[in-house]
């Protein structure tokens, strides 16, 4: 029946009839139905059993772990941080401290309802703007060339959501969309020609046109204006200050307030008022306080009041103290947290997704739910993921090992965010993310199984590149794929002519 229906629909966008030109849309939804009547007869190219439509769809199902803590995590966060409510947010920060606490926060009153209603009235019009303008503009250009509408922008249309602040404007979002889909994929020639990752390329002309909707406190509720409201509102009734009060900073922003000029040493001063003398630089940080304390100052290290530990971080150097501008402290003490693992930035919270942070990015053990599943089929390059994986651990590592062993002190006196654990890379940010689902991008990204190693080292190398040393960026994930997509060809180019040049027994790489 429903295929009676679909060829009655067809006769009327037959060639030489009115509407023929809009034949590709009509089209996009026989081959959503049914499988595809013809093969392809240019890029993308699947080599199975199933066609591009099906392969597709896969993705999707992969994708599904990543939709779900969407919807999920952006409600828990919006049913809190715009309550108003500084009880329910101490209730939460304090059931957040374990799994068990956790669940039971959001089952208590039925809590689950609201955060459900709260997480999928956030992230589903941004998804239905995200197809219905991407899909548009798809099926105009394919009508314009006389093509069919590729399944790419299945994909695509799903991505380009989930890497997007709830609080992003709809016509804003319906702006990334298009460009992403003209710019990053149509101008190069529809779906399998393009060299950039089109949901990278919409969420990169959104980052850099408009900074202020991409970067800042932008990560909870709907209405940014309204978050923030209701986070002063609670950091007054509860007597808080800037520095102990309640924020809805993501840990990227947290790594990236942490200036140059934020020393270990300041961190672990101040992170002495929470694990004693297992700060790195506890040595340190005890012989400027007994210089600072012995010049007529009272207090016991690893027992200072928010005050008094302030007047020792910021104190001149000359007097004992530790010389960090009074503007940085909130920053330093801030970014104790995330070092260390303290307060809400655990490493459960972390793998977990239980953070604010980009809808679809937050949750590490998702992604890799979402790893497991495009690996099993076939899909996903798991040499891709692994060297992204390995090369950005090893990056991260090396700065940490030459912050902690070189320089005065031990090392004490070297930018904090250098020294900041190799594995916290891995669970902040959208790291994970990029490399199950961007990275993995069978166009952008090379053909060759070698290439795919140097490819995912790159990707890996230049995100903690960016992220530790560029301060004008906290996120280096989305800027390192779409380098890494620009070198892809060339990558694969000398991949295939150093094969070609060995000899037949030895070309077991490639």
């Amino acid at each position: 029946m429903l295929r009676r229906f679909l060829d009655f629909q067809l006769s009327f966008f037959e060639k030489g009839k009115p509407l023929a030109s809009l034949r590709p849309f009509v089209n996009a939804l026989d081959t959503f139905c049914y499988e595809a009547p013809i093969n392809t007869k240019q890029a993308p190219f699947i080599r199975d059993s199933v066609d591009a439509k099906r392969w597709m769809m896969l993705v999707i199902i992969a994708l599904l772990p990543a939709i779900l803590m969407a919807f999920w995590n952006t409600g828990v966060q919006k049913v809190v941080y715009t309550s108003g409510n500084y009880e329910l947010m101490n209730s939460y920060l304090k059931a957040s401290d374990s799994f068990s606490g956790y669940f039971h926060f959001v089952g208590s009153d039925h809590l689950y309802w609201q955060i459900l209603k709260a997480g999928m009235g956030a992230f589903l019009p941004i998804m239905l703007i995200s197809y219905l303008v991407g899909g548009t503009i798809e099926g105009i250009v394919a009508s314009i060339r006389g093509h069919e509408i590729a399944e790419g922008f299945l994909v695509t249309g799903m991505l380009y959501p989930l890497i997007l602040p709830p609080t992003i404007p709809y016509w804003m979002a319906a702006l990334g969309i298009a460009f992403g889909v003209l710019v990053g994929k149509e101008l190069f020639g529809g779906t399998g020609m393009n060299i950039l990752n089109p949901a990278l390329t919409a969420r990169a002309f959104l980052f850099f046109t408009f900074p202020g909707r991409m970067t800042g406190d932008m990560w909870v509720g709907t209405n940014p204006v309204e978050s923030a409201r209701s986070i002063n509102k609670m950091n007054v009734a509860a007597g808080l200050s800037e520095i102990d009060g309640y924020t809805q900073a993501t840990p990227l922003q947290t790594l990236n307030s942490t200036i140059t000029d934020i020393k270990r040493i300041h961190v672990d001063a101040i992170a002495t008022n929470f694990i004693g003398n297992k700060a790195s630089t506890y040595e340190a940080v005890a012989s400027h306080f007994n210089t600072w304390n012995a010049a007529g100052n009272a207090g016991e290290l690893g027992h200072l009041s928010l005050d008094t530990m302030r007047s020792f971080v910021t104190a001149p150097l000359e007097t004992g103290g530790l010389g960090l501008l009074p503007g940085n402290f909130s920053a330093a003490h801030h970014f104790v947290d995330l070092d260390y693992g303290i307060g809400h930035f655990t490493d459960g919270n972390l793998f977990f997704g239980n953070i604010l942070g980009s809808m679809g990015e937050t949750s590490t053990l998702a992604c890799l739910i979402g790893a497991v599943i495009l690996i099993w089929t076939g899909i996903g390059s798991w040499r891709t993921m692994l060297s992204f994986g390995v090369f950005a651990f090893l990056t991260a590592l090396l700065f940490r090992f030459f912050s902690t062993h070189t320089g005065a002190e031990g090392g004490a006196w070297n930018p904090a965010m250098y020294s900041l654990p190799a594995y916290r890379h891995l669970i902040i940010g959208g790291l994970a993310f990029g490399l199950v689902y961007m990275a993995t991008d069978p166009v952008s990204s090379p053909g060759m199984q070698f290439s795919k190693w140097i490819y995912g080292g790159m990707i890996g190398v230049v995100t903690i590149l960016i992220r530790v040393i560029n301060p004008a960026y906290p996120e280096g994930v989305m800027l390192a794929i779409l380098f890494a997509n620009v070198f892809a060809p060339l990558i694969d180019h000398y991949v295939v002519r150093n094969y070609r040049r060995k000899p037949r027994g030895r070309r077991e790489f490639a």
